[in-house]
């Protein structure tokens, strides 16, 4: 399976997921906001009270791949918890936002739902489910956070004083030119991430991993591979010499020539793992 196609598949299961999880948000917040609706008066028509919260599930669902792409790409983790934390709750307040436009703007094309013009409508769609939608979308983010940390959780770490953690990698399998290939470890640099993808840079290659640098990390042998900020692993084997900087920070030089730069976060776990003569 090519990248494209892997990359098609994962945002196709994100929206259906995505759809599921705006369903059952609006079946159980529906019958209520419909009770006091017919109990002030208006006639509901259940076939388009159906076709209205049916398609606010999939409008939902669309919007799905965009929050995971947030999680993958500024995962919750020590270091960053505040900042991100912070940064994922304003982007679930602004998607909020932008579906309920977009649902103002699609009501009255379809037909289905509160149907007066858009200038209208949004006031009162804004102080009715913004906040709801907004809180809706965190706890999506909370949610997607949880499974992500018990997996890398159940993969690695010990249980009942028994260390029964999985082996660390050795290689990797990537999907290259409608080609599957295995990539050894032992030749990569060092890892930084691009965008959704690791790029696994080998001194003459870069393989490209739809992966996460939070999900990927646990998976490596510590000795073998360290972080030197929050979007880079070097290999400890291919360190040559650690610069120090006048800010605290460092620079990295590889045995490939490259230079990469160190925070001064990573400063003492990079001199722990690599012993220079």
């Amino acid at each position: 399976m090519t990248r494209t196609h892997t990359a098609i598949f994962e945002s196709s299961r994100e929206i259906a997921l995505g759809t599921f999880y705006w369903l059952l948000f609006l079946l159980a917040l529906e019958p209520g906001n419909m009770a006091r609706a017919a109990a002030s008066g208006l006639t509901l028509h259940w076939h388009l009270e159906a076709a209205r919260i049916l398609g606010a599930s999939m409008l939902g669902g669309l919007a799905t791949p965009l929050v995971m792409a947030l999680v993958r790409r500024y995962p919750v983790e020590a270091g960053a918890l505040w900042p991100r934390t912070l940064l994922h709750a304003l982007s679930a307040m602004a998607i909020a936002f932008a579906l309920v436009a977009l649902s103002c703007i699609l009501a009255p094309i379809l037909g289905i739902g509160d149907t007066r013009p858009f200038t209208v409508a949004l006031p009162d769609h804004i102080a009715a489910n913004w906040l709801p939608l907004g809180f809706s979308l965190i706890a999506m983010v909370g949610f997607a956070h949880a499974v992500r940390y018990q997996a890398q959780v159940r993969t690695h770490e010990p249980e009942g004083g028994e260390d029964v953690r999985a082996p660390y990698l050795t290689d990797v399998v990537i999907g290259s030119r409608g080609h599957v290939v295995s990539i050894e470890l032992a030749s990569i640099h060092w890892i930084e991430t691009q965008g959704n993808y690791l790029a696994l840079h080998d001194g003459q290659k870069t393989h490209l991993l739809r992966e996460t640098l939070a999900a990927f990390e646990p998976k490596l042998n510590p000795k073998k591979f360290v972080r030197i900020h929050r979007r880079m692993l070097v290999a400890a084997d291919r360190v040559r010499e650690i610069v120090p900087l006048a800010n605290g920070d460092g620079l990295v030089r590889l045995t490939d020539g490259t230079e990469h730069r160190l925070s001064r976060n990573h400063r003492k776990r990079l001199h722990e793992v690599v012993r220079l003569a």
